[in-house]
């Protein structure tokens, strides 16, 4: 009789976290996913002040960028990994001022820009240069704020 007992409870704790993680995952998704939570970490100040003041890039959400967009698995897999990453070096204080993106950040986000601008792009190659070798201005260190944004 106790392990029936104990199957039914089982059983019925892991219902209840199946319902929660369905019900709660998506709200959580769309929270995480916002350059408001974004800039939540104080480290984030001068990257988030530039995208909001230049208006270039200021209707997408961090995410569009910054994160893979190839498919939905990929994005998911490296929010998880970022997102992790990010929360356990701003709550141990082991990030590198100012912030830098590391190398696969940038394929992230070269990949990115490709994607959303295939038209003009597919007239020119990419193979060998970022596209902020040229767009100088469309990254977070645009020179035109940095000197206005204090730390």
């Amino acid at each position: 009789m106790k392990r029936k007992n104990f199957l039914v409870i089982s059983a019925a704790v892991l219902a209840g976290l199946g319902i929660l993680a369905a019900v709660a995952t998506p709200k959580l998704l769309s929270l995480t996913s916002t350059p408001q939570f974004c800039n939540s970490c104080h480290v984030m100040n001068e990257e988030y002040e530039t995208w909001f003041m230049t208006g270039i890039h200021r209707t997408i959400q961090c995410i569009d960028c910054h994160l893979p967009n190839d498919n939905i698995l990929n994005h998911l897999i490296w929010k998880g990994i970022d997102g992790t990453r990010d929360v356990v070096y701003f709550h141990t204080a082991t990030y590198a001022e100012p912030i830098e993106i590391s190398e696969r950040g940038k394929g992230f986000i070269k990949a990115n820009c490709i994607r959303c601008h295939e038209g003009i792009v597919s007239r020119i190659a990419t193979d060998d240069q970022d596209c902020w070798s040229c767009h100088r201005r469309i990254n977070h260190k645009a020179a035109i704020f940095n000197s206005s944004i204090t730390r």
